[in-house]
């Protein structure tokens, strides 16, 4: 039985898909949170927008840039190096840990497979428009 089933939802960027809100919090303890994000099979971990890592308490010097590839093309993501934390705040008693990326020009964050799908499995239900979180 799953531990949560979501709605698809838009957050008014387009058709709706499987957004998920996570409470985040920052290698300081600095609280930056509910962050709306895309569910991304595809993503190796938590992308965010950049404008998000001053307010999570990283500081540049704990950003290392890298060259990244996506469905866009080559990209440029500042890659914490101390991680922060999240939880589903319907599922308050897994917290994880998360070593965010940051995009300049990103939109949306997004949860990707080493960080949330590392400990959930999930089940898309496509016609239902809505999926399902299970812990591990």
């Amino acid at each position: 039985m799953p531990d949560l089933t979501v709605a698809y939802r838009s957050f008014g960027l387009g058709e709706p898909r499987p957004y998920l809100v996570l409470m985040v919090t920052g290698p300081d303890g600095t609280k930056q949170g509910p962050i709306p994000g895309l569910i991304d099979t595809g993503a190796d971990g938590t992308v965010l927008p950049f404008g998000y890592a001053p307010l999570m308490g990283y500081e540049p010097a704990d950003l290392v840039a890298e060259q990244a590839t996506q469905v866009g093309g080559s990209v440029t993501m500042h890659r914490a190096t101390r991680p922060g934390r999240a939880f589903v705040p319907e599922i308050p008693d897994l917290v994880f840990e998360i070593t965010p990326s940051f995009v300049q020009g990103a939109r949306i964050a997004l949860w990707g497979r080493k960080d949330l799908l590392h400990h959930f499995e999930m089940s898309i239900a496509e016609r239902r428009k809505e999926f399902s979180l299970t812990k591990l």
